[in-house]
């Protein structure tokens, strides 16, 4: 009977050990699994981050386009104006240049008359 005591005996420390060994491997899985959802969650924060990133990255890009296209069509608009008013100032001109011309014939075709001018009303 002593020896099927000691037998249990036995066999109950090496259940209490085997029982201390898995409660180790719990807690070192525990910790272990704590430390990778900690990992990942920090990993799907930079995720999040690179995607924001990337597109604040792209608007930037967009809109210097637009800026760009804003710019190279205000500069087209410009070329207009500016043509436009060298055209109506060439216009001005020759039509000043006309009108000298037409008072020049006007004034050459009048007698010269000169004119003393008096007080006398």
């Amino acid at each position: 009977m002593f020896r099927k005591v000691s037998i249990i005996e036995s066999e109950l420390e090496e259940s209490k050990d085997e029982l201390k060994r898995i409660k180790k491997e719990c807690v070192a899985a525990k910790e272990e699994l704590a430390t990778f959802k900690h990992k990942k969650k920090l990993e799907e924060e930079d995720i999040r981050h690179m995607r924001k990133m990337e597109k604040e990255a792209l608007e930037q890009k967009s809109l210097k386009k637009e800026i760009e296209l804003e710019r190279v069509k205000d500069q087209a608009i410009a070329k207009v104006k500016d043509d436009y008013r060298d055209k109506m100032e060439a216009r001005l001109h020759k039509e000043v240049d006309n009108m000298k011309d037409m008072y020049k014939e006007i004034l050459g075709r009048l007698p010269n008359i000169h004119v003393k001018m008096t007080g006398d009303v």
